[in-house]
């Protein structure tokens, strides 16, 4: 097995540990390369004093741990127990004793800390230009005229597609697209091969039996499902927030766009005409617009401090710089439109599209954790009363499909 997919294998068991959920795709990617997997014979004993510079987890078998001599818990790989470290605290003298032979992954506790520290950002760090202040709601038409000006008259730039991406939506577009190409392109990048590894074998995708290769993988989730965790993956990686609002905030937005995604998908399964593919990416691109503003609020004193500002500002522009984002990154007029139109509930069309898929998928976040919207209630939605739903009840759908949809939000997501 070679090096990198020794990585590969070791970032997918740190995909479902806990301590780890926060954790972005770079940092889970140097934890991998640092980590190390040992096997242990029944009877054998971990010290917590020996272990004060790593993190241990128990992949397989059982261990029991011991404190002056008495047996304070049991710890079975596959438990909910398993998925935090084997020592939570470094008690002296605690030992951990294997039951039966046990296989642990070891991680650096330094690079673990050193990303830690980067999880909650310190809210006076702040970066790039200052302006003055708009802190009335006088000021506020002229903050946002000021940065939709900026966005149009190519002041400010919008981010770059990452060249894997590029690379992945160019294959998926093409009519000759080669399964075994797309994964080798794939595999160039282990995080992203381990989380299409990951969905693969996801409730919502699983077949008969596990898939281990990112080929394999790609051709049970599809094409453009690929292109979707492509998309998520270098997103999440596009930019690294310096101040907490904007960190919190950014972290909203993708746990939103995936959200909305998957609803999507389970929507167009059962709407006769559309690919539930295409549908679960026009849901994750929906509000894309919002990306590049966080950025610009993250560098403007005026926008990274005040979260109802920044909230008004995202809700006037996040829809047309979205559409401005997706058209320089040469994507597909479906997607553009649903970026444009995504919450124009009064759009009026003559044949349904996925930008109505969108809509209706809003409405239903709520149901799996999400916010509600303010819209037109679903019977009086143009867009519900366009798409083919016959004896479908989109409520019933997605309530039944509501497992599925938190399992690939949280691989996404996390």
């Amino acid at each position: 097995m070679d090096a990198s997919t020794d990585v590969m294998d070791v970032l997918r068991l740190l995909l479902d540990l806990r301590d780890l959920d926060e954790m972005g795709d770079v940092a889970l990617l140097d934890l991998a390369r640092d980590a190390r997997v040992e096997t242990l014979g029944g009877g054998q004993l971990l010290h917590a004093d020996e272990h004060l510079d790593r993190h241990v987890y128990l992949l397989e078998g059982e261990v029991d741990l011991i404190a002056d001599g008495k047996t304070m818990q049991t710890v079975t790989a596959g438990n909910e127990r398993a998925l935090l470290p084997v020592f939570r605290i470094h008690t002296r003298g605690l030992v951990a004793r294997c039951t039966r032979p046990a296989r642990l992954m070891v991680l650096n506790q330094a690079t673990f800390d050193h990303y830690a520290a980067t999880l909650r950002p310190d809210r006076g760090a702040c970066t790039g230009i200052t302006v003055e202040e708009y802190t009335s709601s006088d000021a506020l038409p002229g903050l946002i005229d000021e940065i939709r000006q900026a966005f149009y008259h190519q002041e400010v730039d919008l981010p770059s597609m990452p060249d894997m991406a590029l690379k992945i939506s160019r294959a998926v577009q093409s009519p000759d697209a080669d399964f075994r190409q797309i994964a080798t392109t794939v595999q160039a990048d282990p995080v992203i091969a381990a989380r299409i590894v990951q969905v693969a074998n996801s409730a919502m995708y699983a077949g008969v039996s596990r898939v281990e290769s990112v080929q394999n993988a790609i051709t049970r989730i599809g094409l453009q499902t690929t292109r979707v965790i492509v998309m998520t993956v270098v997103l999440k990686n596009l930019y690294t927030p310096q101040t907490r609002l904007i960190h919190d905030r950014m972290k909203a937005y993708y746990l939103h766009s995936i959200r909305i995604g998957a609803i999507c998908h389970a929507l167009a399964a059962h709407l006769p005409g559309f690919d539930p593919e295409q549908a679960f990416l026009a849901g994750l691109m929906h509000n894309i617009g919002v990306l590049p503003l966080l950025i610009q609020a993250d560098r403007r004193s005026d926008l990274n401090h005040d979260p109802d500002v920044l909230e008004q500002v995202i809700q006037e522009l996040a829809w047309p710089v979205g559409a401005l984002l997706l058209e320089q990154w040469a994507f597909e007029p479906p997607f553009i439109t649903a970026a444009r139109e995504a919450t124009n509930w009064d759009r009026d069309v003559e044949e349904a599209d996925y930008c109505d898929i969108v809509q209706v998928a809003q409405l239903h976040a709520v149901l799996v954790g999400g916010k509600r919207v303010d819209a037109p209630p679903l019977v009086e939605l143009p867009a519900f009363n366009r798409l083919p739903m016959g004896e479908v009840d989109p409520v019933k759908l997605v309530e039944a499909a509501r497992e599925e949809i938190g399992e690939i939000t949280g691989m996404l997501a996390g």
